[in-house]
């Protein structure tokens, strides 16, 4: 089959396969526990709150044919990147931002039974404590990190972040944070952080580098359903000390306790904290997103350090001038068969970016992930972030296009195996756990605050001349043309 027949058919099938997953996604359970306002999804709550800020802020109102909400979910994969890049224009990009924020969290609530009231509100009572267990390692080293790479094992920092960045994986903040920690934090190939207290929500998270923090000989305090590693557990060979909570915590369920927990852990000194809980379905992502959110904006704050969190590289993103020369640059030098494409509108139209006066945002939005996915990314992290950046360090880097467990879908294995044809590579998650955990520790330790959004491990699609949207579909045919079993596994479901 001819590359334009496979992208229509992939194309077809990607759209067939979004219709089915959305419909098939769980109805909203009313349990008690963390839940969103008047059981609305998290996509009614998107665009109810993008709908009002148009309302306060005349620079939204750039964004022309604002759709009803019956049509918003067809059309959030093209609109929210112009609201953002109308945003970024925007001389109140700030209040904008801290607007959606609130408004989220106003949405955010605690449901029991046919009570209800502000998660912001439930916060005010004090939990009790969770026990904890606490785990010594007997290890002597720190992290000795590396990371493989091509046929390349990488234990020089700097050479790593220098290649990443010449193959545009990364950005050149990137590469700069990279430089930092290999000169002033490594020493004899190792990272130690003796003494330091990091509290991670959702610690079993694939992208997760607690095994890597644990390492480092930091307290760390592990918040998440799953239990730690029975390895980990057993032999104790990390240098930290690993503290778990009796029965382990849920965010969704216990956010009092573990509030108390985490205050009671401090013991009154600044903890670093992490938000890496995940879990699809059911609205989880807004809910476990909110459910951080607001046990960080309930801590006092003299015992917040830093607030670490993952972008995703699907979430619109700021591009800076030299993304976007690369950009042009990058269509210049394109092969055949991708211009053909493109001419044929099999790479969708109006190109990756989306621009507003001196503003550019990514068009990296996908559909197969959901509204709710992107509902939780943007509001709850990008939005978020920016908001709390004018008064807290935050390290919000946008993490690498991983093959982890929640893109297991046929259309993604497929994408995966084509993606390298249209120059955008992924990551394994044990590259992209130690990428993460290096660049969260550069921004905890530099001198500057950093600032959210410049540090991106977006492996090439932030730098795609087309809405990733349609790119992912010729990737995919092509990633099936590899593997024709994948495209059983996506029609027959084996």
């Amino acid at each position: 089959m001819c590359p334009v027949s496979l992208a229509a058919e992939a194309s077809r099938l990607v759209i067939s396969c979004c219709i089915n997953v959305t419909n098939l996604r769980p109805m909203l359970a009313q349990e008690p526990g963390i839940q969103l306002l008047d059981g609305k999804s998290a996509s009614a709550i998107l665009y109810e709150i993008l709908t009002h800020a148009r309302e306060i802020y005349p620079d939204l109102l750039a964004i022309e044919s604002w759709p009803n909400a019956g049509d918003f979910r067809k059309q959030y994969v093209d609109l929210l990147p112009k609201f953002e890049a109308a945003r970024l224009a925007s001389k109140q990009r700030d209040a904008i931002a801290c607007h959606l924020a609130e408004a989220l969290a106003q949405r955010i609530i605690w449901q029991d039974g046919e009570h209800s009231e502000p998660l912001s509100q439930h916060l005010n009572v004090a939990g009790k404590s969770l026990p904890l267990k606490s785990i010594a390692g007997n290890g002597s080293h720190g992290w000795a990190p590396h990371f493989d790479y091509g046929d390349q094992q990488y234990n020089d920092f700097r050479q790593l972040g220098s290649a990443l960045a010449d193959r545009a994986v990364i950005t050149e903040a990137a590469a700069e944070s990279l430089n930092w920690i290999q000169t002033n934090i490594i020493s004899s190939g190792q990272i130690r952080l003796p003494n330091r207290k990091i509290v991670i929500m959702g610690a079993a998270a694939e992208m997760a580098p607690t095994e890597m923090f644990l390492h480092s000989g930091a307290d760390i305090l592990w918040i998440d359903p799953a239990p730690p590693p029975a390895d980990w557990v057993k032999q104790h060979t990390f240098s930290g000390t690993l503290n778990v909570p009796d029965g382990n915590a849920d965010l969704l369920t216990q956010p009092r306790e573990i509030l108390a927990t985490i205050i009671a852990f401090a013991g009154g000194e600044p903890v670093d904290l992490c938000l890496y809980a995940y879990a699809p379905g059911q609205a989880r992502e807004m809910r476990l997103t909110g459910a951080m959110n607001a046990l960080i904006d309930h801590l006092p704050r003299e015992l917040v350090a830093t607030v670490t969190m993952l972008i995703s590289p699907t979430t619109p993103s700021e591009l800076s001038s030299s993304e976007l020369d690369r950009i042009h640059n990058r269509l210049d030098q394109r092969p055949g068969w991708e211009a053909l494409l493109d001419m044929l509108g099999f790479l969708g139209r109006g190109g990756g970016v989306a621009v507003q006066d001196q503003a550019a945002a990514s068009r990296s939005i996908v559909s197969i992930q959901g509204a709710s996915y992107q509902a939780a990314q943007y509001l709850g992290k990008v939005m978020t972030a920016e908001n709390w950046a004018r008064s807290i360090r935050v390290s919000a880097n946008t993490a690498a296009i991983t093959q982890t467990r929640s893109l297991n879908h046929p259309v993604f294995d497929a994408a995966f195996g084509g993606a390298a044809a249209l120059q955008v590579e992924t990551l394994t998650p044990e590259q992209s756990r130690c990428i993460n955990g290096l660049l969260a520790i550069s921004d905890w330790l530099q001198p500057e605050r950093p600032v959210p959004g410049r540090v991106r491990v977006h492996g090439g699609i932030h730098t795609l001349p087309y809405p990733l949207e349609y790119a992912l579909r010729p990737a995919a045919a092509i990633g099936f043309a590899k593997s024709p079993r994948l495209l059983g596994k996506l029609v027959f479901g084996r």
